[in-house]
């Protein structure tokens, strides 16, 4: 299930595309539209990517029927990816 809380934090299911591979992943972002230039920047978390799946590649992030295109920045300690 994907929610958007009070807060605008969106949390659920995505699938993840790195190169050719899908990967099913579970995401927690935030976000906020910039008044200056009308663009939504967004960050978050991506958890249960599969360890092959390394920091600082491009990426393409599918949730339901919207996709966006997205950098992979670090792996976390406890294993997630920023993204």
């Amino acid at each position: 299930m994907t929610t958007v809380g009070d807060d605008g934090v969106y949390a659920g299911t995505a699938s993840l595309v790195v190169g050719e591979q899908r990967h099913p992943v579970r995401i927690r972002l935030a976000g906020h539209l910039n008044p200056f230039d009308g663009h939504y920047p967004w960050q978050g978390t991506v958890h249960g990517a599969p360890p092959e799946v390394t920091a600082g590649r491009a990426v393409v992030l599918c949730i339901a029927d919207r996709d966006a295109t997205a950098r992979l920045v670090e792996r976390t300690a406890a294993g997630d990816l920023m993204i």
